[in-house]
């Protein structure tokens, strides 16, 4: 089978549409170059479409033999025949994955001998009735190529925007035809292209080596890319491990990451260059090594990133090093065994020299320090690393590491239980996100794991729940806490969060449907949280039995189910993690008084309205950490978000307390109010926040507050 009947409906609807379909007609010229270069007399339009823009592209001669296939246009879903170039455009990311290995076992029975195919690795514009984007696959070369080795001979690949092309003959073809051009000699050179918050390019200025540069939050970032694969690491250095570029972010500047398989430096010159990072890169690749150097002395960072042409394993030793392909920017290279990523033995296009030392050996001589953090990815011997590690990781100087894991492997899974016994701890969610869904690579993924913290929390409930929490309560709660390991924490001018689509947006509908009327709040100083007469354009309803009298059941049992899983040891302590970086020395402080830290959540529903304005504050000392759930309908209020400050005087902070005049504070961002957003930052000395004043007439601006708050006598 080679598509399902209900995806066959899908696409023929798609392709009844006026521009779907015709992404063949920019690779006329291209295709124009293979036919010429092979002498090929017969092409195959695989997924032609209903349109068949492929052949509108290229008018061929007489000479020239055109079929068009797809199975989900009626008039072209007969049986194709083999073709001495077959082109499969725009097809490839968009078959469904159960069935991309029939797919492309077909292509290989029908390219006699060629094929020319497309590739995007990223999400499509469009999406499918049930809400997937129409790219069902999103993955780059690393993913594809071994698919295609294990079919065809790839003869050439050239990156695109957003993905790559590539020319392969078929490994079941005898026929014999010239060997095709080069497509680089057949592609026009690229304009530079947007990536993420990125913008990459070319370098027109530099007259060597074809280079690539990144511009990142105002820093330039050179990559020399000499072949395709390097080529593309630049182009997906943003969507190939989200997770790694989410850790390096949230490093602290001036600290130190050793880099286990650095490959050609793609994270060692970005956490170099982007977070102030100390970084010892190892690669023994010896093509890779070279690119790791140039990338460090191009980059100016020859103080800052030291490589070594060594391999880290669990013992000293001079051995082979076995390599996938021999090629720069090439991965899945093996030392001392001759195996793949599974550590199944496998064959080697490839054999250097190489030498290996243990991570405790080089902090034991001190030719390296105690890292701060480690990244390690060396795609199947990570346990034998960790092996010659283990001192080190014990030493409570390692903060965190990520580590690329294959959970099919028992050697691998060990090296959980090894980490945990040396105080790391990981989340279940970030992993889950991370692990490969299907094909090669599944089951495979990074580990994000961190320094379990000493302190110990004792979250005291308060509130009588009443209702206990439901299978759907833990689902929006995984979904919010998923969310939440994904953002990225801003550090200026306080640490701070923000997280778009926090709750799923069936369960938003029910909270914006459930928030009660105006009338069932009161304001905020009739609860005597603040003084009687302070913010009175502030109404609120406590997360109290007796607050909750005033709404109605419905609303009660719809809060109450909320505020099981809100109010949980799990959802609060996520937090506590999230920020304990920033928490640490509160925590201890508090730890040190009472060898307990005592808390528990605080929630209330708000609905703010005109001329309501609230200050530069840090909060009451007693919060650990606040969470603002934005609950608008829609975006129309987006101006009236909180804003956050600096103090004109730097020295100036305040544990709590007094709201300050605006006149001493420079407004340095304001989070749009928008729906479905979330606020959340650790309360310390400089989380000066506040509202400005809404000046908009007949305003309703409703959010959900809620604070982990400290029980403890010693609150800071």
């Amino acid at each position: 089978m080679l598509i399902t009947d209900q995806y066959r409906a899908e696409q023929a609807a798609l392709h009844a549409k006026g521009n779907y379909g015709t992404a063949a007609l920019q690779y006329g010229q291209l295709v124009w170059g293979l036919l010429n270069s092979t002498g090929a007399t017969s092409i195959l339009d695989y997924g032609c479409g209903s349109k068949r823009s492929l052949l509108q592209a290229l008018n061929p001669p007489e000479t020239i033999a055109y079929e068009g296939y797809d199975p989900a246009i009626p008039d072209y879903a007969g049986a194709p025949l083999p073709a001495e170039l077959v082109c499969c455009i725009d097809v490839l990311e968009h078959i469904e994955p159960t069935l991309l290995d029939n797919v492309l076992d077909h292509l290989a029975e029908l390219c006699d001998p060629y094929g020319f195919f497309t590739v995007h690795s990223g999400p499509a514009v469009k999406v499918l009735s049930d809400g997937r984007n129409a790219h069902l696959t999103q993955q780059g070369p690393d993913w594809w190529l071994p698919r295609f080795k294990q079919r065809f001979e790839v003869y050439d690949m050239q990156p695109i925007q957003s993905g790559f092309v590539v020319v392969v003959r078929s490994l079941q073809s005898s026929t014999q035809l010239p060997r095709p051009s080069k497509l680089r000699a057949l592609i026009a050179p690229e304009s530079s292209k947007s990536a993420s918050t990125a913008v990459i390019g070319k370098d027109s200025s530099n007259a060597g080596p074809p280079q690539m540069v990144l511009k990142y939050q105002g820093k330039r970032i050179v990559f020399n890319t000499p072949n395709t694969m390097t080529a593309w690491r630049v182009k997906t250095l943003f969507e190939k491990e989200p997770d790694t570029i989410r850790w390096i972010e949230q490093m602290v500047p001036g600290s130190t990451l050793v880099d286990i398989g650095a490959n050609v430096g793609m994270y060692s010159v970005f956490s170099a260059i982007v977070r102030n990072i100390k970084v010892f890169a190892f690669e023994p690749e010896s093509q890779n090594y070279a690119l790791l150097n140039a990338n460090i002395a191009d980059n100016g960072l020859s103080e800052q990133v030291l490589a070594f042409p060594l391999a880290l394993s669990d013992s000293m030793q001079l051995d082979r090093l076995y390599l996938s392909e021999f090629s720069g920017g090439g991965s899945c290279h093996s030392f001392a065994d001759k195996v793949g990523f599974d550590l199944k033995p496998r064959k080697s296009a490839f054999a250097q020299g190489a030498f290996s030392v243990t991570l405790d050996q080089l902090v034991d001589s001190g030719a390296i320090p105690v890292p701060d953090y480690i990244k390690l990815d060396v795609d199947g011997i990570e346990h034998k690393v960790l092996a010659g590690a283990r001192k080190t990781l014990a030493n409570v100087g390692v903060k965190g590491l990520i580590v690329e894991l294959n959970t099919h492997l028992e050697e691998h899974n060990a090296v959980i239980e090894m980490l945990q016994s040396v105080g790391f701890t990981f989340d279940p969610l970030q992993v889950r996100g991370a692990l490969r869904k299907d094909g090669l690579f599944e089951g495979v993924g990074e580990f994000v794991f961190s320094r379990r913290s000493t302190n110990t929390i004792d979250f005291n409930k308060t509130f009588k729940i009443g209702v206990p929490r439901q299978q759907q309560g833990r689902l929006v709660m995984n979904h919010v806490l998923g969310r939440v390991a994904q953002a990225v924490t801003t550090e200026q001018p306080f640490p701070y969060l923000v997280v778009d689509d926090v709750f799923p947006s069936d369960y938003y509908a029910e909270m914006l449907e459930h928030f009660p009327t105006p009338d069932s709040l009161r304001p905020i100083g009739d609860t005597k949280r603040v003084p009687v007469d302070a913010y009175r354009e502030r109404n609120v309803v406590l997360f109290t039995d007796e607050e909750f009298s005033r709404i109605t059941p419905d609303q009660q049992r719809f809060w109450r189910e909320f505020a099981g899983w809100m109010y949980s040891d799990q959802f609060l302590n996520f937090f506590v993690q999230k920020f304990a970086l920033y928490l640490e020395p509160r925590l201890d402080r508090i730890m040190a008084a009472d060898g307990v830290l005592k808390a528990r959540g605080d929630a209330l529903l708000v609905n703010d309205q005109t001329n309501y304005a609230i200050g530069p504050h840090t909060d009451a000392p007693h919060r650990l950490v606040t969470f603002l759930f934005y609950l608008p309908k829609d975006a129309s209020m987006r101006e009236l978000g909180t804003s956050v400050y600096r103090p004109k005087d730097p020295a100036f902070t305040c544990w709590g307390g007094p709201h300050h005049a605006r006149e001493f504070f420079d407004r340095v961002n304001t989070i749009e109010f928008l729906p479905n957003r979330l606020l959340s930052f650790p309360k310390t000395e400089r989380s000066f926040h506040g509202v400005e004043q809404i000046m908009r007439a007949n305003v309703n601006r409703p959010l959900l507050i809620n604070n982990i708050r400290v029980l403890n006598s010693v609150t800071h």
